[in-house]
Parts: C-alpha cells; structure tokens; sequence
C-alpha cells in the first residue's frame, strides 16, 4: 500500500495496543527498515526475511556472496558461561545442471581468515558440492573474534547491546555450461503471467580455452585472469577519479609513498582516457575542476601537482567529495567506463551514510577502496568496494601502495562493453508487447552477465513448451573501438530451464525494473501500481501487517512469522539473522540466477601478432658473453639515487604511443648494459630496415622494458601497465618485444 497510509496505519496499530509490523524502503539511505511494536512481555517473534538477488562473477567464475552484512551473537551473550565454546555452523549447497569445474570456499574471508573451517564434499557426477561452513570452534578464537569486532578500530567501542556485523565472504566457483546462454522461465497462476529471464556472457576469441579438469579446481593461489589471460594487453579507456586522504594522519612515510604510486598511476593510463585528482580531509580541493583528457599537457600540469601534494588538509570528511563527485552532470557526457579510486588511511565520519551514497550511485561509477596503513576502518572499505561493484584492499604494509593500486588498475582497464542491446530476430512482437522488461547494463572487468528480463501476459506469451524454432537473437555493444555483434540461439534442447510455479523471477524483474526503469521511476502512479501488484516494496510503498491483541485475555499472543519476499538488488544491504542456514545459489545451469562468469577477452587486446619470424633474424654465441650489470653502476641505483632515476625514466616515456625516446635517463642506461648487448639489439633492430627516428625508439623502449624486468623485477606489479604500453608501441612498429631479446 501507500506508504503514508502504510505509517499511518501502523501508528494506529501500536497506540490501540496491538501489535503492529511495518516494512519499508528508505530511498535516500538505500536502505530497508522493519519496525516491530507492541511486543509482549515473553512474546516469541520468529522474522523471517527471504532475499532474492542475482548472482555475481569474479575472476571468470560465478561468486556466491555469503551474508554481505549480518549480526552476530550480542557481546553480552557472549560473556555467558559457555557461550565462548559455542560453535555455528552452516551448510551450503550448489547443484548445477552441468559439471562443476571449479570450486574455492572461501574465496574472500578477511575478518574471519584462521577462524573458520570449511569441509566440501561432490556427488558423483561433480553436479552437486555441499560446503560445511564452521565458525569458531574453541575458546580462544572465540575470544579472538569478540576482541577484533569490538576493538576500536571497527567502530564498537563500549556498545555491548548493538549487533555486530562482520564482513562477507564468498564461495567462487565455475561449471561446464557457464558460457551458454540460457533462458529462465516461471509461470504466475495467481496473476497469469510468465517471466523471462535471458542470461549470456560473451567471450571473446582471443581468451585463452580454460580446459576442463576431470575433478574440480579448488587451487586458491590461481588467478584465472592472471593464468589464462597473460597474452592480453589491457589497453581499454575510461575515466577515472582519483580521491585521495590527506588529512594530518598520512603525513611522512604515508603521504611520500602515495604520492609515488600516483605517479605511476597516471603514467599507466590508457589512451584516450580521462582523469582528476580530488584531495580530502576536513574540506577536499579538486586539483582539476572536472575530469580532463589523458594527454601530455595535462599530464605534466598533474605531476607537478601530485610532487607538492602535502598531509595539511585536516580530517577524514569523504562524504562531502563523494557527493561532489556523483552531482556533477560532466562526466554523464564522457561516454567511458567510470571509477573511483578512494586511497584512505583513517576512520570514516558518517560510514554508513557513505556505503549508501556508494551503494545508491554503483551504476554511475565503481568504487575501488584502498586501506592505507593499520587504523583504517576494514568495515568501510571492504563495504565500500562490493557495494560499488568495485574492489577492497587492504595494505597495512604502505611500501605495498604502488603494486597494489596498479594491480588495481589492471584489472578497470580490461575490456568492456557499453549500450548494449538485445535485438530479437523472432517473437519479437509478443516481447515488444511486454508488461515491463530490464535492459542490459553496461558491463565491465570482462566479468559480468549480460541480461535481459521481461514479463508476459497471457495474450502475448511465448508457448515454451511448444516451440516450433529457436529464440534467435542480435546482442550488439560498443567497446572503445568497435561495435560487437555476436548472435545466439536458444531452443528447448539444451539452454532452456522452466522453474517451479511462482512468483519469485517476477520479484526479481520488477524489484530491478523499481530502480533502473525509467517510465517507472518517473511515474509515481504507475511505481505504486507494481511495487503493490507484484508486492514489493519501492520508495512510495510500505508493507504493514496486525496482530489485535485481546487485553482481557491472559494468554499470551504469539506472532509465529512475518514474511517479507523482495527483491534485492546486488549491492543492497543484505542483511540475515544468527540463525542462518541457508541455501546456496539458484539450480539452473551453472547454479544460479544468470550465467555468468567467464571474461570477454581483450576486443582491441593484442596477442602477439605482428611479430616476426625469429628464423629471419640473425643467430650469436652468447656462451662468452659476460649477462651480468656492472656491479659498480648497479650499486650506484640500489641507493636514494636510484628510486629517483627510475621515477624520471619511468616518466620519461612518451605516454600515448608508449615509447621511450634518447634522453638524460634512457642515456644512463647505455652505460649500465654491456655494449656487446646493445650491439646486438641494434643490429637486430636494423635488419628489420626501420626509419632511423623510429630505430632509436624503438632501441630505446626495448632497453627500458629489458632493465624494468631484469632489475626491478620484484616490483614487476609497479611497472607491468608501463611495460605493456612499451610493448604495444613496438606491436604496432611490426615488432614483438621477446624475439629481439631472446638469448640475452
């Protein structure tokens, strides 16, 4: 109902004294709210709260987010006798409809690494994996735990009558089928309708086949961006805001090493990007009024900045740039992948307030969370990154910020795709003529489901069951460069699964329809309409129940359950009861709502060609050759001088085309080779009768990359987006980087 009658109603409730349930959803905050009143003394109130949410991917599998925020046992309780020894336990169960291939539980577990236990166990055919989830098993983890969760730096000091939260953790895994397209269909006997759901990801050519194994992976040490990805150059544009802490707090070691890694961030932008840079503290200062475009000019103007950048601005506000950020209509005209990158060291004033400004604008700009250092609030940043369908990370170790934040951007500047369409070769009149549908979103980190939802009714229903010739459909996007196409079939054979009788996929359609469909958000009439037909809650709407107490009567009432079925957004507020056992993802194939998972792969990416043939070059004896630096000059850059050679060199290269060029710094290093090498290289060089410009570029960018990855290899994360710009300067000059220094 109307949310004013809704308040209303209860209010009348609970001053008649009954017992009153109100359910609603706060649109500013982002947030939903239930207020139970009137509870008699003994009373016993079971709540029942069922969420339903679409999956989400992460490192080219599906990942199954466990309570992103839930209580736990109050402190008091657990200052019982006894209650220290107490163990929880949950079980968790994926069936999917084709083979398991890989499985890692659990996948992120911050809070609660070395307290917890897990057991997984497969049926037979590998379709099915159970996961026994234990949480504390003695005494002294216990005590552990109550020690963190109510230490000062997670926010609860002193509050012992508050539930606490801990962060989430996740079960990674990934099936046969992920890459199939697959159609999800339910049927609504009470309102006659169907819902579709139409799930795909798109791969592309140039990803390496992940082969499947006979038993499932469940290496936790292996990326699967890292393993079947590292042909890839990840070169694709976006705009990205840089917001930086320099409140008292970061000054000295803290402030130097961040202003180092900014520096490295900048240089390893990509092409045709765009980029600002906002410090905070008490107040933020924007060292660009708006975002601007990558070139050298502001390139330059930035650096100069980033080497005055100072700790003097104060405290730790970020709300107050946050919403900065997300107001301003300038960046709506820069049609790129956007995000934030929030580098902080401290605690959050208004933390809460601050995930839901995250959580609320998720669709607008991911948010990727650095916590700096020892005292930063875990709970925020580790928030702040799921919520904005971003990242976390924590570096206690701050000489660790530089390789951590290019790691970062490693993985914003994968492929992506923008405006993307379902376009519908048959049927499409019955699905022109749908009650409401939900667009595609724009999808980015090459991980993430393509879907498109609808419902029908009765007179415009597809007849499944009786299909005559396949659903074909044009999915079309853009990335940076191109325009993509892929074309896809689904009939009744093998990508079609028909759920049970109810109303839980119309749930999920309209819960995202309530958010993201713009005829409905404008409307209010019409949001009321569905947010009461399909009963889910919207910012106009409550949801009220009543218990009449008879006050006469000495026994004591007993409201058994309140059931609350919505939909809920990945990145809402998730919250769940101590009492938690609770089911894994969705059947279907791969085992859940979407087929996700697998990485479109490097469209503009670079695997290589253009290189070549090492039989044309000519062959040395490199037996007597002396490989090794001087050891009198390498001594010389293993001192302070040294960390200021390479921050000039590094900055040295040209940073669109991504060449070095001779110069103060890449002249140094001719005295660090040995010649016989130099000579080598040149003369390679020259059989591939270059213009002679183009030879010193290109001898030039080779010797940096050889040096970075030779001597500097310990901090190859530092550099790696540097050395793949160099890279892809000389595949574009019809050179591969490998050929000409194999044998050196």
């Amino acid at each position: 109902m109307k949310k004013e009658i809704a308040e209303e109603k209860y209010d009348e409730s609970i001053s008649s004294g009954n017992t009153g349930f109100l359910g609603e959803y706060d649109n500013e905050m982002k947030s939903y709210s239930i207020n139970l009143g009137n509870i008699n003394p003994k009373e016993k109130v079971t709540l029942k709260a069922f969420f339903i949410q679409n999956i989400c991917t992460q490192d080219m599998s599906y990942e199954f987010i466990i309570m992103e925020k839930y209580p736990t046992f109050h402190y008091k309780e657990l200052n019982k006798e006894g209650a220290r020894n107490k163990i929880i336990k949950a079980n968790f169960i994926i069936e999917a409809q084709s083979k398991i291939t890989r499985l890692i539980a659990p996948f992120f577990d911050e809070m609660a690494q070395n307290k917890s236990t897990y057991e997984v166990t497969f049926s037979n055919d590998y379709k099915k994996a159970e996961i026994i989830y234990v949480k504390n098993p003695d005494e002294q983890k216990n005590k552990d735990i109550i020690d963190e969760i109510y230490g000062e730096e997670y926010g609860y000091p002193g509050k012992v009558n508050e539930p606490t939260f801990l962060t989430s953790f996740s079960i990674l895994f990934r099936t046969e089928n992920i890459n199939k397209p697959i159609l999800y269909y339910q049927f609504n006997p009470e309102l006659n309708e169907t819902s579709y759901s139409i799930n795909y990801v798109y791969s592309s050519e140039e990803l390496k086949e992940i082969p499947i194994p006979e038993k499932p992976d469940q290496d936790n040490k292996i990326s699967y961006y890292s393993k079947y990805e590292n042909s890839l150059i990840n070169e694709s544009p976006g705009l990205f805001v840089f917001l930086i802490d320099q409140s008292g707090s970061m000054s000295g070691k803290p402030i130097e090493l961040l202003k180092q890694g900014l520096l490295l961030l900048i240089q390893s932008l990509p092409p045709n990007s765009y980029f600002q840079l906002i410090g905070f503290g008490t107040n933020f200062k924007k060292y660009n009024e708006e975002a601007v475009e990558y070139n050298e000019e502001n390139v330059e103007y930035i650096l100069n900045i980033i080497n005055n950048l100072d700790a003097d601005l104060g405290g730790t506000n970020i709300n107050s740039p946050l919403e900065s950020i997300y107001s301003d209509t300038s960046y709506s005209k820069i049609n790129l992948s956007k995000h934030i990158f929030l580098l902080t060291d401290g605690q959050v004033n208004d933390r809460e307030g601050c995930v839901n400004l995250i959580t609320a604008n998720s669709n607008k700009f991911r948010m990727h969370a650095f916590g700096i250092g020892n005292a930063f609030d875990k709970y925020f940043i580790e928030r702040s990154g799921k919520l904005g369908k971003g990242s976390s990370f924590f570096i206690e170790d701050v000489e660790e910020i530089s390789s951590t934040i290019i790691s970062a951007l490693n993985k914003c500047i994968r492929p992506y795709l923008i405006d993307i369409h379902f376009n519908f070769q048959n049927y499409e009149n019955n699905i022109k003529n749908n009650i409401v549908s939900c667009e595609p979103n724009n999808i980015s980190n090459q991980d993430e489901i393509i879907s498109f939802s609808f419902i029908l009714n009765e007179e415009n229903n597809i007849n499944i069951d009786k299909l005559k010739e396949p659903i074909l459909i044009e999915i079309s996007g853009k990335n940076p460069y191109n325009i993509i196409k892929e074309n896809i079939s689904i009939d009744q054979s093998k990508n079609i699964i028909r759920l049970s009788n109810g109303d839980e996929l119309s749930k999920m359609i309209i819960g995202k329809a309530l958010k993201e469909n713009e005829e409905l958000i404008d409307d209010k009439e019409k949001e009321i309409e569905f947010s009461t037909k399909y009963q889910i809650l919207s910012k106009n709407t409550a949801l009220f129940a009543e218990i009449i107490n008879d006050n006469n009567d000495n026994n004591q009432n007993e409201l058994i359950s309140v059931n609350l079925n919505d939909y809920i957004k990945e990145g809402d507020p998730f919250i769940s009861w101590p009492n938690w056992n609770q089911p894994g993802a969705w059947g279907g194939a791969g085992g859940g709502w979407g087929n996700g998972g697998s990485a479109w792969g490097g469209a503009g990416g670079w695997n290589g060609a253009g290189g070549f043939d090492n039989g044309n070059m000519p062959s040395y004896d490199f037996e007597n050759d002396n490989n090794n630096i001087d050891e009198e000059i390498k001594d010389k850059f293993e001192n302070d001088k040294s960390k200021n050679y390479i921050t000039k060199l590094i900055i040295s290269q040209n940073i669109i085309e991504g060449y070095w060029d001779e110069n103060e710094e890449t002249k140094e290093l001719m005295n660090i080779f040995q010649q016989a090498k130099i000579d080598i290289i040149t003369e390679k060089i020259k059989s591939l009768n270059k213009e002679e410009e183009n030879e010193n570029k290109i001898k030039y960018t080779i010797l940096v990359i050889y040096y970075l990855n030779t001597e500097y290899s310990d901090k190859i994360d530092e550099y790696i987006l540097i050395i793949n710009k160099g890279k892809k300067y000389l595949i574009n000059q019809g050179i591969k980087y490998e050929d000409i220094i194999d044998g050196l």
